[in-house]
């Protein structure tokens, strides 16, 4: 079938709509992942339990011994929180140094295969249904409304998404929360959630993603909209215009959903251990960390969500949007 425009002035086959979703998905994914490592590394570290100190319970009141968490050798003063400051990530650059140093640079594209699984078919899908929804509401409803239809049709697409994705979302977060990255153990880790929570569970998580993406989805469709025809009023091409709607877009709707991403990474990273916080409410989840760690706790790794939402809304955007002018200008000549 054919992807038109509202203008119906020209079309975009399917595969064509393939390729330029697809290319935007894989260039995000390789872009993107080391920064959605190192935010789901920040945010899963606020789980650990600091009541005993890994040196103490190994070295038992020695001054001096081989710390039993990283294995080498510094006095009890370097334990802070419980664990050993070699493996506390005080930021987004310590993090991403402390993780290339002990686990390898590689380690930084930890959770890239199911991030590609993910993305080529959830870009495909979203896309599509975005212009085809945004092409229906502009077609059916008076001009004075037009400015909405990208938020509206963007909920819905995202929404759909989130449904059919999550699971594999959960995977993901998992996979890069994971210090060691084993598979069998995070195999284990999902079948043993099954087990006690049902099948159901492979959407935990979800609810933090709908209350994360439908803010997001719809300041960023707007401002995007809005800041792109304003850019191509004022005589910028195709690519400024989008990267300049994209990159006010994404980091507005950053900004504001962040605190859900927080409560979503917990729950998800947490999959498989033994406890009981899956069945931790998600208003209860976000009153918890605000009690225990102020404001700031509800936006632990915003720095590196930043650093990868800008460019890859940017990236994904214009792609998109190139390609499919690209092949436009093709049909048409």
């Amino acid at each position: 079938y054919y992807i038109t425009n509202n203008l119906r002035e020209c079309t975009m086959k399917f595969h064509e709509h393939l390729i330029a979703t697809s290319t935007g998905g894989v260039i995000v994914a390789l872009v993107s992942t080391p920064f959605d490592v190192i935010k789901v590394r920040l945010i899963a570290q606020t789980l650990h339990n600091h009541e005993r100190s890994c040196f103490y319970e190994y070295c038992e009141g020695v001054l001096k011994d081989v710390c039993l968490s990283c294995g080498y050798e510094h006095p009890p003063q370097v334990v802070y929180r419980g664990l050993c400051q070699r493996e506390v990530y005080s930021g987004a650059l310590d993090a991403a140094f402390k993780i290339s140093r002990s686990e390898g640079v590689t380690a930084l594209w930890n959770g890239v295969g199911p991030t590609l699984l993910f993305m080529m078919p959830a870009a495909v899908l979203y896309f599509t249904m975005f212009d085809m929804f945004r092409d229906q509401g502009r077609a059916r409803l008076a001009e004075k409304y037009h400015h909405l239809v990208p938020s509206i049709a963007g909920i819905t697409a995202r929404c759909i998404n989130i449904g059919m994705f999550s699971p594999v979302e959960l995977l993901r977060t998992k996979i890069q929360s994971e210090q060691q990255l084993v598979y069998s153990k995070i195999r284990d880790s999902i079948t043993q959630h099954i087990k006690k929570n049902g099948k159901k569970s492979l959407w935990d998580g979800s609810k933090s993603q709908l209350f994360r993406d439908v803010p997001f989805t719809v300041v960023y469709w707007y401002l995007q909209d809005l800041y792109k025809n304003k850019l191509s009023k004022q005589g910028y091409g195709t690519l400024a215009s989008n990267c300049g709607g994209a990159f006010v877009g994404g980091a507005v709707g950053t900004v504001l959903s962040h605190p859900f991403e927080v409560t979503k990474t917990q729950l998800q990273s947490n999959v498989g251990n033994n406890s009981n916080f899956a069945k931790t409410g998600m208003v209860r989840q976000l009153v918890n960390i605000f009690k225990t760690s102020g404001p700031k706790g509800l936006y632990v790794g915003l720095v590196p969500r930043m650093i990868k939402v800008l460019p890859s809304c940017a990236i994904f955007i214009t792609t998109f949007e190139g390609l499919k002018e690209y092949f436009n200008s093709k049909e048409n000549n």
